[in-house]
């Protein structure tokens, strides 16, 4: 009986083993299988991780062209300079703290602060930057901070440090190398020689190639085309089209990840993979010519010299297409040397301001007023013989008493009062009509931000003086484009086109060539023969007895309309807004007047001064400018006996 327990306990106590040799077989298989089935592809990211270096091989940034391909906004080749303070400074003496030897661990404090000393001397002689900055930025550890960029505090309440591994060196220039391609080669090699001398490792900077953005026109431009800050990790774009057009232009960069051993190296028999293939930016095409372009540069930044105005603006276009051929406007910045730009400077004020642009609106009334038979051009108008009219019980003045004019003297002369006994003819619903037509009060869309709608009375009008105002140019404001696009239609028979400043963009993934497509221009006449019989009146104004003589141009015939209106001011006495002593000076106009080519609108913005009128300060710029583009557009002359000798 005795022996036939034992077995029996023998027996039970192999049971037992199997069931754990069993238990732990299963266990350690669910552990197999959760990290080799279950947890697979997380695992396998992780590791990879380790093993595996992430390279972006950086791609161009669209490149902006006018419209024959001359380079306006382009790329140059830079190296990207990026070190890890923590791998320069803190890791190479961490196998010393371990050190058992007496005075060798107490020492390495010292040692650390010499050496964070020593690179910021060596930094500071070869980046911009001075040595006190570039020793902050050796800092090896940094505070962890919030997504408001606020300190993480820990239980304690003292600030949550971090390992400090990434530091751009140049800060003031985005960490580029502001040298040329194989000057800046020479620069990285001279600083790495400059490592090796003072027997510090390069093995904690980085040196990456990149493109950082390139205007070579300087301050052509500059406000249409905006400026965009290209940087490591970021793109900054501050206005005009480097904003407004940063979906077309922005590249995708090329991504590439590499095997590597456990020092860094990466294995040349390794694993890579390419996650993102990566494209250049779109290049875009605009309408502008860089040859009228820089005519009208060098003649606004004559006349900004000559006149003594807050701003100036300028818009040269083809009456028959919309395109936009130049435009610029003053003050202006240099592209080329930006300094501390920002949105606000940048801003293109021929988009986003809306000014009450005067008499420039007149031969809109006129014009259709011709147009609805309200008057002929023979219809004789009272502009009375004192140069002072009372209507709503509020004056109106003309230069002098004109007496009986008809339109085309109306215009000629510029008389305030015959145009607004004009628009009482017409009437209130036409006179809303009339700058419906031409789009007043309406944007044109062109890919600028904040673009101004301007201000249109609208029906029934605020007051009784409205009607006599808005068709003059007061009591309504519009920006220099709108002008623009409504001059085209006089210039064009009346057919009003779109403004384009995108003519066309280069898609490098299809390699085609996109057209911007064009808008069929709209008819604002009803009777088109009139708009041939206001063309006749606009070319009497820059006639001899007209207001716009300065306009004039030797040899050919142009027709256009100057501008006069009182800036509003508040009054520091009443704190009311009133008409003071600055002005706005316009002048549009096109030519040759009976077979267009382009068309010009000039404004200067709060000039001072006697002269301060259109016909004295923006028809001679108008004149200057489009006898240069004439002649270097060889247009031919109407009258080739009148061309100066």
């Amino acid at each position: 009986m005795a022996g036939h327990g034992h077995l029996h306990q023998v027996r039970f106590r192999i049971i037992i083993l199997g069931v754990g040799c069993l238990f732990f077989a299963g266990l350690i298989a669910w552990k197999f299988y959760t990290l080799q089935i279950s947890r697979h592809d997380e695992l396998l990211e992780k590791a990879r991780q380790h093993y595996m270096y992430r390279k972006m091989i950086k791609r161009k940034r669209g490149c902006i062209y006018d419209a024959e391909g001359n380079l306006l906004a382009g790329n140059l080749p830079r190296k990207a300079v990026i070190c890890s303070p923590y791998s320069i400074v803190h890791e190479p003496f961490v196998h010393l703290e371990k050190s058992l030897k007496p005075g060798v661990r107490e020492s390495v404090p010292a040692r650390r602060e010499k050496r964070r000393r020593d690179v910021a001397r060596i930094l500071a002689g070869h980046f911009n930057g001075s040595e006190s900055e570039f020793y902050e930025m050796l800092s090896p550890f940094v505070p962890r901070r919030d997504s408001r960029k606020r300190p993480l505090l820990d239980e304690n309440g003292k600030v949550q440090m971090r390992k400090n591994q990434f530091v751009r060196l140049a800060p003031r220039y985005e960490n580029r190398i502001e040298v040329e391609s194989a000057a800046s080669d020479r620069q990285v090699l001279e600083f790495c020689n400059a490592l090796k001398a003072n027997k510090i490792s390069g093995s904690g900077f980085a040196f990456e190639e990149m493109y950082v953005r390139f205007y070579p026109k300087g301050r052509m431009l500059a406000s249409v085309l905006g400026y965009a800050n290209v940087g490591v990790e970021s793109t900054e774009e501050l206005g005009g089209l480097e904003r407004r057009l940063s979906k077309h232009l922005q590249p995708v960069d090329r991504v590439i990840m590499y095997e590597r051993s456990r020092s860094g190296k990466l294995l040349g028999y390794g694993e890579s993979t390419v996650v993102e293939n990566g494209r250049d930016g779109m290049d875009v095409y605009l309408t502008i010519h860089e040859t009228i372009q820089a005519v009208l540069e060098e003649e606004l930044d004559a006349a900004q010299k000559e006149f003594d105005v807050d701003a100036i603006y300028a818009v040269i276009a083809d009456p028959r297409t919309g395109n936009i051929l130049a435009v610029s406007q003053r003050p202006n910045f240099d592209l080329s040397n930006p300094g501390k730009l920002n949105n606000e400077m940048l801003s293109f004020k021929c988009a986003v301001n809306a000014y009450e642009p005067g008499s420039v609106m007149k031969p809109f009334t006129v014009g259709k007023a011709l147009d609805w038979g309200i008057i002929s051009p023979d219809t004789m108008i009272d502009c009375g013989t004192s140069n002072v009219w009372f209507y709503a019980g509020r004056p109106l003045k003309d230069f002098r008493g004109y007496g009986l004019m008809t339109p085309g003297g109306v215009l000629k002369k510029s008389s305030n009062i015959g145009t607004a006994k004009i628009a009482l003819m017409m009437g209130e619903d036409r006179v809303a009509r009339m700058m419906r037509t031409f789009k007043f009060g309406v944007r044109t869309n062109l890919p600028f931000a904040q673009e101004t709608r301007g201000v249109v009375p609208k029906l029934p009008f605020p007051d009784k003086l409205t009607i006599t105002r808005a068709p003059i140019g007061y009591s309504v404001q519009t920006s220099i484009l709108q002008l623009t696009r409504a001059y085209c239609a006089l210039a064009n028979g009346g057919f009003m086109p779109e403004l384009r400043i995108i003519d066309r963009r280069w898609d490098p993934v299809n390699n085609r060539m996109l057209k911007e497509p064009y808008f069929s221009p709209v008819q604002t006449f009803e009777n088109p023969r009139m708009v041939k019989e206001l063309v006749e009146m606009l070319i009497s104004v820059t006639g001899r007895e007209g207001t716009a003589r300065q306009a004039a141009i030797p040899g050919y015939e142009v027709a256009g309309k100057t501008g006069t209106s009182q800036k509003l001011s508040r009054d520091p006495v009443t704190g009311r807004m009133r008409y003071g002593s600055e002005y706005c000076a316009s002048f549009a106009g096109f030519v040759p007047a009976r077979n267009p080519r382009f068309v010009m609108v000039v404004t200067f913005d709060r000039v001072r001064g006697a002269k301060h009128g259109g016909g004295n300060v923006a028809a001679p710029v108008f004149g200057r400018t489009m006898s240069r583009v004439l002649q270097m557009m060889n247009v031919p002359p109407d009258f080739p006996d009148k061309l100066p000798k």
